[in-house]
């Protein structure tokens, strides 16, 4: 049995639904993973998350993805590099800023999602295992869902 690979065209019928409920992801990423990313498997972040930001209240800068923000690192052919790091519960949260210095000098925002924000896949690396990678629908503002749960270390 041949492997069948989905093109573009195949994606075009779930895409336009989607965009119909208004639940439409950023064309650039659409185009530059020929619809591959989010990928099938996230599902609704139907849930909590969590995300380390520089601003409190949160603003649009700190739900930018890699890609979105420039960084030099990011690449736009990985799929993860175009959705926002995040954790879902408050452990996960504390154990990263414990293996990851850097979070500790962010802070950390809460925001409840829900159908209509986007997807989310589990993304653990060696030192996070319960991080999780998350895909907001282009039309979503994630700034005015978030509120700051946590300071950073050195305010606390």
């Amino acid at each position: 049995m041949r492997n069948a690979q989905l093109t573009f065209s195949d994606l075009m019928p779930w895409l336009f639904k989607k965009v119909e409920m208004g639940m439409e992801f950023d064309q650039e990423m659409i185009e530059c993973l020929n619809g591959t990313c989010p990928p099938e498997d996230a599902e609704a972040a139907n849930c909590t998350i969590y995300r380390a930001v520089q601003n409190n209240p949160p603003d649009d800068r700190d739900f930018l993805s890699y890609v979105r923000e420039g960084k030099v690192s990011a690449a736009k052919a990985k799929c993860d590099d175009w959705g926002l790091s995040v954790w879902c519960d408050m452990d996960a949260v504390e154990h990263a800023r414990d293996v990851i210095p850097h979070f500790q000098e962010r802070y950390i925002a809460a925001g409840e999602m829900g159908d209509g924000h986007g997807v989310l896949k589990a993304s653990p690396s060696r030192k996070q295992a319960r991080h999780f990678t998350f895909w907001n629908y282009a039309n979503v503002k994630l700034s005015g869902a978030f509120e700051v749960v946590m300071p950073p270390v050195e305010e606390a």
